[in-house]
């Protein structure tokens, strides 16, 4: 359903889909794996037509077994395709750091980059009620790991546009989507369009204080800036996009005009995203008036009202600009 002269209407699964039925039709390389990836189209739907159009030889299956399938796609990676592995619930990916880390992340520096490792992980982050074990945001634990990328897109664009850039980069990547995120819907270019890797974009243009966040948070992010503007705090937001490398220039940008930081993000504060984001901009505009929001130190409940507890919301997001502003 289009909406706008050059774009179409997309469920974000829906965007994450197209963008790999492209990449898989202009490159024999490209193969999908992942549990459930298959006839049943993905966990939420995002590799949906994929295996009818391409087959089984292209879009596998797997056993539910994580370090298999990161280690069968970084070996094929570095065999010469481009795989995507689909890890349905992000508390899992740790069974397949062995392989992503000490493999993929090393090998063009181990071989003089006479071998690459262009494979992309998928996974999906965030608390949608269903416990402590499949809702945690671990995407600061990937940000310290030399030679990772890792992109987190907050819209059904930046999902098809991060995605085709992924599937072309010398990887490995790690693409990070949010259970809340694929319900939405947003424009898309018509025209195939790449989302640049490593760099953030001013999300809405504000003068009092900068929000730095990413995925579902941006969000959240823009519910606490509309209802601060009818008190008149004007608050610029800035989507990170890509976590690995950090664009720090372009927050750092922000902050030397607004003088304030708060940083936002679903995963814990303790080494978190905003810790490194807020060190790396002081480090280019010198002191500023700094908050972080972030998960409670606790495992997300299943239960609503303990899982709503957990994690920040606009409320959080509020309270923590009205402090950096009053300080």
């Amino acid at each position: 359903m289009s909406s706008e002269a050059g774009a179409i209407k997309l469920f974000f699964r829906e965007a994450i889909a197209r963008a790999v039925r492209e990449e898989m039709a202009a490159d024999a390389r490209v193969i999908v794996l992942g549990q459930d990836v298959g006839a049943f189209g993905g966990a939420y739907k995002e590799f949906h037509g994929l295996y009818d159009q391409f087959g089984a030889s292209r879009v596998r299956d797997t056993p539910v077994a994580e370090a298999a399938m990161v280690g069968l796609g970084v070996g094929a990676a570095a065999a010469g395709y481009r795989p995507i592995v689909s890890i349905t619930y992000m508390d899992f990916l740790m069974l397949g750091l062995d392989p992503l880390v000490n493999y993929a992340a090393k090998a063009r520096f181990k071989t003089g980059g006479q071998v690459t490792a262009p494979v992309v992980v998928k996974t999906t982050a965030g608390a949608k009620g269903q416990g402590v074990a499949h809702s945690q945001c671990l995407e600061a634990w990937l940000m310290g790991v030399a030679g990772l990328v890792v992109v987190a897109p907050s819209n059904a664009a930046d999902a098809y546009g991060l995605m085709k850039s992924a599937l072309r980069h010398d990887g490995p990547v790690v693409f990070v989507d949010h259970k809340r995120l694929f319900p939405t819907a947003g424009e898309v270019p018509l025209a195939q369009t790449f989302t640049p890797i490593g760099q953030a974009v001013i999300r809405r243009p504000g003068e009092h204080v900068t929000i730095a966040t990413h995925g579902y948070m941006v969000r959240v992010a823009g519910e606490a800036a509309d209802r601060l503007a009818k008190a008149g705090v004007s608050c610029e937001i800035v989507d990170l996009r890509t976590l690995a490398p950090l664009d720090v220039a372009t927050v750092a940008g922000s902050v030397a005009r607004t003088r304030a930081l708060v940083t936002l993000e679903e995963g814990q504060l303790a080494c978190g995203v905003g810790a490194e984001v807020a060190f790396r901009v002081q480090e280019q505009v010198g002191a500023v008036r700094i908050a972080r929001v972030g998960a409670l130190p606790a495992p997300v409940s299943s239960n609503p009202v303990l899982e709503a507890a957990a994690i920040p919301d606009a409320a959080r997001v509020m309270d923590a600009v009205r402090r950096v502003l009053d300080a």
